[in-house]
């Protein structure tokens, strides 16, 4: 499906990985971003004042626990859909 074709071009990067199931959620993060790198810019001229843009991997865990996120990418662009700058280091 549509999962292993976004993953194939890791298939090597997850081959050579010392722990493939760690490696696997970065991998299927990295392909996403280039669909998501092709919204912003198609979408662009939809832009009013800005967009900010929150990215990373969710992390589930058993039913007693609570789940989590791990964000990898925190973002604001121009209305012109130019990356202005990396907010990430604030919320980390």
């Amino acid at each position: 499906g549509a999962v292993q074709e976004l993953i194939l071009p890791f298939g090597k990067r997850l081959s050579d990985a010392e722990d493939r199931m760690h490696e696997l959620p970065y991998a299927l993060y990295d392909s996403q971003e280039i669909l998501v790198k092709d919204i912003v810019e198609t979408g662009s001229k939809g832009i009013k004042k800005g967009l900010a843009l929150l990215g990373g991997i969710q992390i589930n865990t058993a039913p007693d626990s609570d789940d989590y996120f791990h964000p990898l990418r925190f973002d604001y662009y121009d209305e012109n859909g130019v990356k202005v700058e990396s907010l990430l280091s604030s919320i980390q």
